[in-house]
């Protein structure tokens, strides 16, 4: 029991910090379709272009996340079973990977035959694309309140370091939750504060997990 805990918590906070690094890999080397008129914006030909020139980049990326999500999720649940402490917290860290993965696979298997179908079908596309963020956002929500679970029961029972993590594992969890659930009826708008806000959360609710699953094993 010891084992299989240490084992699925470094499992996931392993995931997350994968996640993390694709995503600022993502934002500085791919960072989605850019205008080639910047006094017009980013245009049709814009979307084409980035999704039929980088996306052997971007499936590759968006795959290891797939896979890291999945990763997660399977351990959150093992978690979940054989674990008497921090339920709802697995719990929605399982939720959390399982949102991802329909985000991830919408991405996947959906942008880029959207993107490519035609300019009189681009509010199609941006239809796919703001459908599959709800799913990021949730994620972001669920991750952020894990943290704030994980974070408390660190808080109360560590001290020094542990305490220290724990205390900003709650406060990243509840700007994140709070951010994200602010920007799920925003449609894109709110896509990079919502977006860093949830990798910080990631970020310390990983620390979180890693710390309390050897605690408490």
């Amino acid at each position: 029991m010891d084992t299989t805990t240490r084992r699925a918590g470094t499992l996931i906070a392993a995931a997350l910090i994968i996640t993390i690094i694709s995503q600022i890999f993502y934002m500085a080397t791919l960072g989605g379709p850019q205008a080639s008129d910047p006094a017009v914006g980013v245009t049709n030909a814009d979307v084409v272009a980035y999704f039929t020139d980088r996306w052997a980049e971007v499936a590759t990326v968006w795959t290891i996340e797939l896979a890291a999500f999945m990763v997660m999720s399977i351990a959150a649940l093992i978690l979940l079973v054989r674990t008497s402490f921090a339920p709802a917290a697995w719990a929605a860290l399982f939720a959390a990977g399982m949102f991802n993965v329909i985000q991830v696979g919408i991405g996947l298997s959906m942008f880029r035959p959207a993107a490519l179908a035609g300019e009189e079908l681009g509010p199609v596309f941006l239809t796919v694309v703001s459908g599959a963020f709800v799913f990021y956002f949730l994620a972001k929500v669920l991750i952020g309140m894990a943290g704030i679970g994980l974070g408390l029961m660190l808080f109360s029972g560590s001290s020094g370091t542990g305490k220290a993590v724990g205390a900003l594992s709650i406060v990243a969890g509840a700007v994140a939750a709070a951010l994200n659930i602010y920007a799920i009826p925003q449609g894109l708008a709110q896509v990079f504060l919502a977006g860093a806000s949830g990798t910080i959360a990631a970020l310390t609710t990983a620390l979180a997990v890693w710390m309390l699953t050897r605690r408490e094993s």
